[in-house]
């Protein structure tokens, strides 16, 4: 078996809602060559440009990768040695689509922008930038970026996905091609109530997955994806348990909430939630590792030298402290555009760095 293998780049693509930015996969840097990495991947060598997973798994973590495989293997039915058999053939296809239909949402990340979230728009404008237009996909594009017939993985991303019909008139046409055994995963805030038509729609396929982006517990994930009700989660959590079993979580880390990864994943198992995190890369400022030594050796002290905070803060460098002043710098700005303060939602971070507003 060859340990260097990824689906990805033979069966897997990522479109969005500007054909220029398409991608086999969100880790890949802008300017990777495709030929570059099936080629590596045959020659069971490490690609540079695969870079972000194998970072992950040098460090004992489970990589988009290694998800990405167990997962077609198990919807296609179809063992992962004979995948890559028929790729030494030269038999693939795209088969395993992200689907951005549009940048539509209703939440102002800290980490985001207007690119990904149209809710962002306004404070941009609001802070002297310039705020990318709304953007989606038409029935046009979804018919020539889609095989209906032939997707064995479907994930819907945005944006919030569940406020945008098109991601639901896509369902309707994979049920008019029979392929209701296509497995369907919505990226999801977790803020959106189904309407009963849509609900309906979701259940006529067999393998479906919510996969909830949850930062934090509380107020930490208030901050971290305001506007958004932790309450509001919790009650839309147990709604889409009633469609499926299959309900996960996506974990994005920063250095604003490094300091409370523990107890979020602590929640995670007493919800017997699976669940998968990814440090922020870019902005560099909200890198989990953008904060000044003294902050990581505290943290280290409150919480311990576990294998995922030496991954996360480890190893400290001059642009750790460049980027934190920055950081200071841009989440100031942020509470003030969104007329909310940081110390209310996140006290023992802010009492740590030394944070006032």
């Amino acid at each position: 078996m060859n340990n260097y293998f990824c689906v990805l780049p033979f069966f897997g693509y990522e479109y969005s809602t500007d054909r220029r930015y398409g991608t086999h996969c969100c880790l890949l840097p802008k300017n990777y060559n495709i030929e570059s990495i099936k080629s590596s991947i045959l020659n069971q060598e490490r690609s540079p440009f695969c870079s972000a997973c194998w970072n992950l798994e040098d460090a004992g973590l489970i990589s988009d990768r290694k998800l990405k495989n167990s997962a077609l293997d198990f919807y296609w039915d179809k063992d992962l040695r004979y995948i890559e058999e028929d790729v030494i053939q030269g038999k693939y296809k795209t088969i395993m689509v992200k689907n951005v239909t549009s940048n539509t949402c209703n939440s102002t990340c800290v980490t985001c922008n207007s690119g990904p979230s149209s809710a962002w728009g306004p404070l941009e404008k609001k802070m002297n930038l310039t705020a990318l237009p709304i953007k989606s996909m038409t029935k046009t594009d979804i018919h020539e970026n889609l095989n209906f017939k032939e997707l064995v993985m479907l994930n819907f991303v945005g944006g919030e996905p569940l406020y945008e019909k098109l991601n639901f008139y896509i369902l309707e046409q994979l049920i008019k091609n029979n392929n209701t055994k296509c497995f369907i995963a919505v990226t999801t805030n977790g803020s959106v109530n189904i309407s009963d038509n849509n609900k309906e729609l979701l259940k006529k396929f067999k393998n479906i997955n919510f996969n909830v982006s949850i930062d934090g517990v509380g107020p930490i994930f208030e901050y971290l994806r305001y506007p958004l009700s932790w309450d509001t989660l919790l009650e839309n959590l147990e709604f889409f348990r009633t469609i499926t079993d299959n309900v996960s979580v996506s974990s994005t880390t920063s250095n604003m909430n490094v300091l409370y990864h523990h107890e979020t994943i602590s929640w995670f198992k007493e919800q017997k939630l699976n669940y998968h995190y990814n440090p922020v890369i870019n902005p560099t400022y909200f890198r989990p590792g953008a904060l000044p030594k003294s902050v990581k050796e505290e943290i280290f002290r409150k919480r311990g030298r576990s294998q995922d905070l030496e991954f996360f803060i480890g190893t400290h460098t001059d642009k750790d402290n460049y980027d934190f002043t920055r950081f200071l710098k841009i989440i100031k700005k942020q509470d003030e555009v969104k007329g909310i303060c940081m110390v209310n939602y996140l006290p023992e971070f802010c009492e740590l760095i030394g944070f006032t507003f």
